[in-house]
């Protein structure tokens, strides 16, 4: 029964091809649409957070006590031995990097402003988080004898400086006197992080250790994880280890990113709310018009024995056919689409400056989710059950077996 309802389904929707494939075209291209903007805005934003943890905060990040609201050298993490071994030791973690950090004065002939003054190790930065990867120019290097400095590209447009120009860095010490050290810029990066961008200053841990007359203690350790799933429970054990640590996850350092990460959750909400009208209002249409159309054909149906909940089940079966194969063709051709750009990316340099201003990169790596796909598949079944009803409906009321009697 259910193989010949099909094949009746399938043989009327073919009697009115050029109607049946504007449906299925017009759910496949709304489909595909709406599953690549998902995928380039999830991408974008994804990146943010990726660009954040890589160059900043890490999955997680370990301060010293009152730090994040008095970012005073006195506060810092000064049992770093118990912090390395601890760290060393936890399967869950994959890298952590210690950075010192101060706030401070850059100078040029021309121009001076504040700014973040980060003493690292390169070599550390980069197995970290591939810290290299952000040059944007010059090299990644402080030079054969530490004296050189990599600021942000922003800052470096700031005090117009360029590869090889110098600068002075102007900072509070430890014992609250004022220091200064003359460096050259070697290298400029553009992380896409505006924090960084716009203020920070890296030289060589040891440089900065001089500069701020500190012979031991760290800033920030900045923790990534193997699976982020597993951030809560390392923060917790964190927690009891260290107590008199402030142990922060990346989403709590940076708020609107984890809110940009959930506005998105509901944009595709929104985008699955917008398939499942174009399925119901396409599928609805056709349906409509097909029922109002065969009257007299379901009639005669009627008429020899048939039942209307087997009339039913094909105008049922109809409709599904047209749903699913408008989901199929536009899953396919989305897939394929987001596989494409989570590759290549999608080039938008052209509106790069822009981009800046937000902190987000000009190459926009797309994202494939399967809720993408199933969140779309449940729309376009819900869409093309619902779409029938009305159908129904009005072929029950109009009576077809009277219909006979017209022709």
């Amino acid at each position: 029964m259910f193989r010949l309802t099909g094949k009746i389904a399938w043989v009327s929707l073919a009697r009115r091809r050029t109607r049946s494939v504007l449906v299925v075209l017009m759910i496949a291209v709304s489909l595909w649409g709406l599953l690549f903007m998902e995928g380039i805005y999830d991408g974008m934003v994804e990146q943010m957070i990726n660009n954040a943890i890589r160059s900043d905060s890490g999955h997680i990040s370990l301060f010293g006590g009152g730090y994040r609201l008095d970012p005073d050298l006195s506060r810092q993490v000064a049992d770093v031995a118990a912090v390395d071994d601890f760290l060393a030791k936890d399967s869950r973690v994959l890298s952590y990097v210690k950075r010192l950090k101060q706030d401070g004065l850059v100078a040029t002939a021309h121009y001076s402003r504040g700014a973040a003054i980060f003493g690292v190790d390169l070599e550390v930065e980069e197995r970290h988080g591939r810290l290299a990867g952000y040059l944007y120019q010059g090299e990644f290097s402080f030079g054969r004898r530490a004296r050189g400095a990599i600021i942000g590209f922003k800052l470096a447009d700031k005090l117009q400086v360029r590869i090889g120009s110098k600068i002075i860095l102007s900072a509070q010490d430890r014992h609250s006197d004022v220091s200064a050290a003359p460096l050259k810029v070697t290298g400029i990066l553009k992380t896409n992080n505006m924090a960084l961008d716009e203020n920070a200053v890296f030289i060589a841990d040891k440089k900065a250790r001089k500069l701020l007359a500190m012979d031991e203690g760290v800033s920030q350790v900045a923790v990534i994880l193997h699976d982020e799933a597993q951030i809560p429970g390392l923060q917790q054990e964190l927690r009891r280890r260290f107590p008199h640590l402030e142990i922060l996850r990346w989403n709590e350092l940076y708020p609107a990113l984890m809110q940009s990460r959930v506005m998105m959750e509901g944009f595709n909400l929104v985008t699955s709310l917008l398939i499942f009208c174009v399925a119901a209002l396409g599928v609805f249409g056709v349906m409509l018009v097909s029922v109002l159309e065969r009257l007299r054909e379901f009639g005669i149906m009627l008429a020899i024995g048939t039942r209307f909940s087997q009339i039913r089940n094909i105008i049922f079966a109809e409709s599904f056919f047209l749903g699913f194969i408008g989901f199929g063709l536009g899953a396919l051709i989305g897939w394929g689409t987001l596989y494409y750009f989570k590759i290549y990316g999608l080039d938008l340099s052209m509106f790069s400056d822009a981009f800046d201003e937000f902190g987000m990169d000009a190459v926009t790596y797309a994202i494939i989710r399967p809720s993408y796909f199933v969140t779309a598949l449940v729309a376009v079944t819900m869409a093309t059950f619902l779409s029938v009803l009305v159908p129904l409906w009005v072929l029950k009321k109009a009576k077809p077996i009277e219909a006979i009697n017209k022709n």
